[in-house]
């Protein structure tokens, strides 16, 4: 069996520098845009506290039972995969997410955004590359390794 790996993130860490947000968005759409990332960080700042949202690939991902078309998908990783051409926005998979990690791009096609742990890119995800205080991290299942994983 495949160790699962999965991001953590580290609230007490995060220092609301955005820089895992705007890496984000210029590794899947090409630009620098808060609204285009696939997680998002929001703010207390009476507390000054910080609140990391990204998904976490969960073992029974609420919103995989959540969406009406089956746009949603888990790899053999478990990693949890939006298929945005299957998506009809029905926003379904949002609501369910315990995360709040599915968020609704901000650009003129409003459509919705999932860490996909940067599919494809041989370094892994890009915000646990440059998050400079180690707020995101990846983190492996071992519990779920068997020992002959190990």
């Amino acid at each position: 069996m495949t160790v699962k790996k999965r991001l953590e993130a580290h609230n007490d860490r995060c220092r609301d520098c955005q820089a895992c947000v705007l890496a984000c968005s210029l590794h899947h759409e090409g630009q620098c845009n808060l609204g285009l990332a696939r997680l998002t960080v929001s703010k207390d700042m009476e507390r000054y506290t910080f609140d990391v949202r990204i998904c976490r690939h969960c073992d029974e991902p609420a919103c995989l039972s959540a969406c009406p078309v089956e746009a949603m998908r888990q790899d053999e990783r478990g990693v949890v995969i939006l298929d945005e051409e299957k998506c009809v926005k029905c926003g379904a998979c949002a609501k369910a997410c315990p995360y709040d990690a599915i968020v609704l791009s901000e650009n003129p096609e409003k459509r919705y955004l999932k860490c996909d742990l940067c599919a494809g890119r041989a370094e892994g995800p890009v915000c646990v590359e440059v998050c400079p205080v180690e707020a995101i991290v990846m983190e492996g299942a071992e519990a779920l390794a068997t020992p002959a994983d190990m």
